[in-house]
């Protein structure tokens, strides 16, 4: 009896202890080693732990397939628990990413012990997060931390993140201080830093301690408990971001501490990088800086202007603007979760931390029209923009900075999809009224400065394609065909203002007619035409009848004319560009970006160094001392590869092999001769083709992995210049005695092309020792392990 009635005791006590279910909803965690992972709430009952989950996973997941561990794992109290269940996903069974990539579900475990306040969790062998806890806890409890050690405060009348302490170090006024001595009395505390500066921390009294820096007032600081610093106490009417006009030279500085890293954290990496989009490039730059034993840091990088960059990709995944001339303190406390900033004006990058800025990528589907796309976005637009006022209305005190980033970041994602859409509509046509939307509602109000945000070059370079197509370019799909006629008054214009043509302006005025009148028939003719069999026939049409045709041809043919014709041919691109950013903006900055963009792009593409004229255009075209300057040192690069001596030329195969052949069979077959009963590796590329030189560029890791095996690699090159072939294998060093190289002529090139079935670029084939030909995935070595099993099989 005495053994049952105590059994009845704890059944009581234990169901005491749940009284009733407890519910996060504002979650913090510690370290998670991915960032698309997110815990949105946790339910605790007396009979379940249910962790509802979201995944936001890159766009190159849609249409994957994921599995979600048959065994994922939950640590609470030193006792770990196996998922019993899941919700919206099956336990150890694959599931197909949906196109948005965005998954929700919820994890079912065991019931907690009703004192449980952190757990960690994880999916072994794929992702972790720890220290999962509820932010709002302290609404129920106290959760005034106890002591200094491993806190931090903020000044109670600014809001600002004061001053931190853990436990041998203070941090303060952007730095990281050795504490020399402490002494605590009665929960007063005093610090002695290695500069000699004291501390006085004062008695905790109703949640706030005053701090006492030097010789300085006492302050009234309290404890930041959250993820991110709470709302500023005051609000914060200044406008604008800091612009330096695109200033050469700008760099910023961020100092900080990754605290408290686990072992994993570590293993990913040693450094603090910093990813930033290059402007006039649209890539990915990476500036990195050595983490010290305790995980502190200093970087100082070049900054064009103001900009939203992201910190710590590996371990925090942290997206605030930068601005230029300026010092940041950021803190990730891996222990607590706590991302802070501490500087002289860090509201708007503490704002971002705690109300973090996404805007949701609409994109056009198949079955709608352009203007009922752009019907949609802008009921997604407006919906988000309703959304902000109402989460304003409940956080009052976001500073107006914040305010304007978001609509601003709503704005240039909203043009970038708008434009985007101009590749799934029938000839790229937009109609006149959605391109009055983009220009009137989202370019024209485009936020400054211009590199806030790393949507707004892509969303520019759309918009300005576009421009130039409607005025220039004849779509006969799947073809776009750009007509050169528009050019030619350009050009002869600034030829007339230096001295270099005599032409009248009334005859610059009907070379512009017969441009726009033949831009309309060419269009009008080539609707119903094929591509290789297109004729175009002005007889009997308003051209040929008004003798604009004629007058036309007998302006083109006057020797100084052709001339200057023929000297700026290689450069109607670029004037059809500046006519474009002329047209859509009187901003001679943004202008100047526009141009160093295509010049940019015209380096990329046939990975040569600029011609005279190309050099003169942009001397005398670009302003803008960074933007100019930046051209030059890319252009710079290619000169230096083009002066550089060829390692192992005899890689380089001269088309003499196949001389006089035309079968493309044959032709690959007297080829690849050499190397039989070898493994061939076929790379079929071109220097214009971005993905083709990024491969190229990362083929050194393909080659180390199967460096144990006999393999030739041979690259047939698709419609390259001989000089812009040489550079690209100059420039990834892809020379060698197991390597051949060929650039073809252009039908020797098309009718291997034929035979092999190429249809996109990069084509990559495997042929075996028998001389079979096998198709290879051109994304297949991403898992290097699994295609080195693969190549091993051929190779035995």
């Amino acid at each position: 009896m005495k053994k049952l009635l105590s059994t009845i005791v704890l059944v009581i006590v234990a169901t005491a202890g749940w009284a009733q279910t407890r519910i996060w909803n504002n979650i913090v965690t510690g370290y998670s080693n991915v960032p698309f992972v997110k815990i949105t709430k946790v339910v605790l009952s007396a009979d379940s732990t249910e962790v509802f989950m979201h995944f936001d996973m890159p766009e190159r997941a849609a249409g994957q397939e994921g599995v979600l561990a048959a065994k994922s794992l939950l640590q609470a109290d030193g006792k770990t628990y196996e998922a019993k269940n899941a919700v919206g996903m099956k336990l150890g069974q694959p599931v197909k990413i949906p196109k948005d990539c965005k998954v929700d579900f919820s994890l079912v475990f065991d019931a907690l012990p009703a004192s449980t306040w952190l757990f960690s969790i994880s999916d072994p062998g794929m992702w972790i997060i720890n220290a999962v806890r509820d932010a709002d806890a302290n609404a129920d409890a106290d959760v005034t931390p106890v002591g200094i050690t491993d806190t931090y405060w903020r000044n109670t009348l600014t809001g600002d993140w004061l001053i931190g302490f853990a436990q041998h170090h203070v941090i303060y006024n952007n730095k990281v201080w050795d504490i020399l001595n402490q002494t605590e009395q009665k929960d007063t505390y005093v610090l002695t830093l290695n500069d000699g500066l004291t501390i006085k921390v004062g008695k905790l009294k109703k949640g706030i301690r005053p701090i006492t820096i030097g010789t300085g007032k006492a302050i009234a600081c309290n404890p930041i408990t959250q993820e991110a610093l709470p709302d500023y106490p005051t609000k914060d009417t200044r406008k604008g971001f800091v612009d330096n006009g695109y200033r050469e030279g700008d760099s910023v500085t961020i100092v900080g501490w990754l605290k408290d890293m686990p072992e994993q954290a570590w293993k990913q990496s040693g450094e603090f990088e910093v990813w930033t989009s290059n402007f006039i490039t649209d890539k990915t730059e990476s500036f990195t800086a050595k983490l010290d034993s305790l995980g502190r840091f200093t970087l100082r990088m070049p900054l064009l202007n103001s900009a939203t960059v992201t910190l710590a990709p590996r371990q925090s995944w942290v997206h605030p603007v930068l601005e230029p001339g300026k010092t940041y303190f950021f803190l990730n406390d891996f222990n607590t979760g706590q991302k802070l900033f501490m500087g002289d004006d860090v509201r708007l990058q503490n704002e971002l931390v705690a109300c973090p800025a996404t805007w949701p990528e609409t994109r056009i589907n198949p079955s709608e029209s352009a203007m009922q796309f752009m019907e949609r976005a802008n009921k997604v637009f407006d919906a988000i923009i309703t959304k902000m006022q109402a989460d304003i209305t409940h956080r009052p005190n976001l500073s107006q900075r914040y305010i304007d980033y978001i609509k601003g970041l709503f704005m240039a994602g909203q043009g970038y999809s708008m434009m985007q859409a101009r590749f799934d509509v029938p000839g790229r046509s937009l109609p006149k009224e959605y391109m009055d939307y983009v220009n009137t509602k989202l370019w024209q109000p485009a936020p400054k400065p211009y590199t806030l945000y790393s949507e707004f070059p892509r969303f520019m370079r759309d918009y300005l394609d576009q421009l130039r197509d409607e005025r220039h370019s004849v779509s006969i799909d799947p073809y776009r065909i750009t007509l050169n006629d528009g050019a030619y008054p350009i050009i002869l214009r600034q030829a007339r203002a230096d001295g270099k043509v005599s032409i009248t302006d009334e005859e610059l005025a009907l070379m512009e007619r017969y441009a726009v009148e033949f831009h309309k028939e060419y269009a009008k003719q080539a609707k119903n035409q094929k591509i290789d069999s297109l004729n175009i026939d002005l007889a009997g049409t308003d051209l040929d009848k008004l003798g604009i045709a004629e007058q036309y041809l007998a302006i083109m043919e006057r020797p100084d004319v052709k001339k200057e014709i023929e000297q700026e041919f290689s450069l109607i691109d670029l004037y059809y560009q500046k006519q474009a950013i002329e047209s859509a903006t009187t901003d001679r900055a943004l202008i100047d970006l526009a141009l160093a963009r295509k010049f940019y792009w015209k380096l990329n593409s046939f990975r040569k160094s600029l011609d005279p004229s190309d050099l003169n255009f942009a001397n005398k075209e670009i302003k803008l001392a960074s933007a100019l300057n930046f051209v030059l040192t890319e252009n710079d690069k290619y000169v230096a590869l083009e002066h550089q001596d060829l390692a192992n030329a005899a890689s380089l195969r001269p088309s003499t092999d196949v001389a006089n052949m035309t079968d493309g069979e044959k032709m690959l077959r007297k080829i690849i001769e050499p190397y039989k009963g070898r493994v061939i590796y076929l790379d079929v590329w071109g220097t214009w083709c971005g993905p083709c030189k990024q491969k190229l560029k990362d083929s050194w890791k393909v080659k180390e992995a199967l460096k144990d095996y006999d393999i030739v690699y041979l690259y047939l090159c698709n419609g390259s210049s001989d000089a812009s072939w040489k550079n690209v294998i100059k420039e990834y060093n892809l020379t060698g005695p197991n390597c051949v190289h060929y650039n073809l002529p252009k039908e020797q090139q098309s009718a291997i092309e034929h035979y092999l079935s190429v249809n996109s670029f990069p084509t990559y084939k495997i042929i075996d020792k028998q001389g079979n030909i096998h198709d290879l995935g051109w994304l297949d070595d991403q898992n290097l392990e699994a295609f080195k099993q693969t190549m091993g099989k051929f190779c035995k």
